[in-house]
């Protein structure tokens, strides 16, 4: 008996439940075989042709993006206590399947399918990509207080990530494609030095996407600036008996992001469930 006058069992029972029971399984499950599929998926890039690839490819990473959304958003109304993070990262997935519509079928359209698909790196869809980011940005500083942090932190990291975009400025010079390549390191290292900061490193499924994310980020970056010159870079695909440039091997860059997408809600998952739990002992 407890000082209440129930017995053990009666307590465990009028206990409130875990916050990770709100979440039901079956959406973890579906986020982990988007995971498996893109494993899956990036491996047959060997035995595919490319344009069929980029095809797929483009509907799995708009498809993956829109699950994303309606989780975080139905999350947010009806597993978690209405916490702001998930819904802006519904946003964030939302804006982003969206680009990635425009953005595949512009490179398509008779009047910029000549330019090729170089062209469409700088349209306003980048802006779109680079939004999906800020979003995070935002979501993470408005969740949870800054931690008390070493002073010259953020500068040793500005300076990493501003190294490679400005060796590329100083090979090929100041235009379009080098300034946004700039401007989205730049957005990736504000982006990685405000997980830390907030500490959201701590969670390790959305610490895993977010770096995902961040490395798909500037590799893309580094095709549509770099890669785009050396097109005589030729990697052999094993067992494949056939080699392939490294601009169209960069086309992996996608499942890497569909992956970060479904690490990056459940990272949220594991956040929510926690802070959850937390108010609700408290």
């Amino acid at each position: 008996m407890t000082r209440t006058g129930r017995s053990m069992d009666d307590e465990a029972r009028l206990a409130p439940a875990p916050a990770e029971s709100r979440i039901p399984a079956w959406a973890r499950y579906l986020l982990w075989a988007i995971v498996a599929l893109t494993v899956i998926f990036g491996a047959l890039i060997a035995v595919t042709p490319l344009l069929l690839y980029r095809l797929v490819g483009h509907c799995f990473e708009a498809g993956a993006a829109l699950i994303c959304m309606g989780m975080c958003a139905y999350a947010y109304l009806r597993w978690s206590r209405r916490r702001i993070i998930l819904l802006l990262a519904a946003f964030a997935f939302g804006e982003y399947a969206l680009a990635t519509i425009f953005w595949y079928l512009f490179s398509l359209l008779p009047v910029t399918e000549n330019l090729g698909r170089p062209f469409v790196f700088t349209t306003v869809a980048e802006l779109s990509f680079l939004g999906f980011m800020v979003f995070f940005i935002a979501a993470f500083q408005i969740e949870q207080e800054k931690e008390p942090a070493h002073p010259l932190f953020p500068w040793l990291l500005l300076a990493l990530f501003l190294a490679i975009p400005l060796m590329v400025i100083g090979e090929y010079g100041i235009s379009l494609r080098t300034v946004m390549l700039l401007v989205r390191f730049l957005v990736v290292e504000q982006l990685i030095v405000v997980t830390i900061g907030h500490g959201f490193f701590r969670y390790p499924l959305l610490w895993a996407g977010i770096c995902i994310r961040c490395l798909a980020a500037m590799l893309y970056g580094l095709r549509e600036t770099l890669f785009i010159y050396y097109t005589s870079w030729i990697i052999p695909l094993p067992g494949a008996g056939s080699a392939i440039s490294v601009y169209d091997l960069s086309s992996l860059i996608g499942p890497l992001i569909i992956a970060s997408f479904a690490l990056i809600v459940l990272g949220l998952f594991d956040y929510t469930a926690s802070r959850d739990t937390a108010g609700t002992q408290s």
